[in-house]
């Protein structure tokens, strides 16, 4: 049974994967048109977050969101960044991830999934505020 393929990644025909049935039957149900409102509203998402953070004196943001990457650090060290970080992923509400760039520790935040609307952008900006 192992050397059995797993028929469900082949085609129609059964000789090579169909990877192109992930984005045509979505495409094909919703319309290209409901795929631009989402990412709209991302992008709209990440530029209000960026107004926010930016606006708090207590962050640097020194980058207009990357499409929906959002990238801000305290003013201190690179391991008050790192306890920043770890505090806000122990809320389990939400999860940054980060980076460095010129030897500078980074959060990144990224608002990228459908179900993630202006309350849960709000939520994790609350959970950032009190994490300082």
């Amino acid at each position: 049974m192992d050397d059995l393929p797993d028929f469900g990644h082949l085609g129609v025909e059964l000789t090579r994967e169909f990877r192109g049935l992930r984005l045509w039957l979505p495409l094909h149900l919703h319309g290209v048109r409901a795929f631009e409102r989402e990412l709209d509203e991302k992008l709209d998402l990440a530029a209000y977050v960026h107004s926010q953070l930016a606006r708090d004196p207590r962050f640097e943001v020194p980058w207009q969101p990357d499409l929906t990457v959002v990238l801000f650090r305290l003013r201190g060290t690179d391991e008050d960044n790192r306890r920043l970080l770890a505090e806000i992923n122990s809320s389990r509400r939400v999860y940054l991830s980060s980076t460095a760039i010129d030897g500078r520790f980074f959060l990144r935040l990224c608002v990228l999934s459908f179900r993630t609307h202006a309350d849960r952008v709000e939520e994790a900006l609350g959970i950032i505020r009190s994490a300082c």
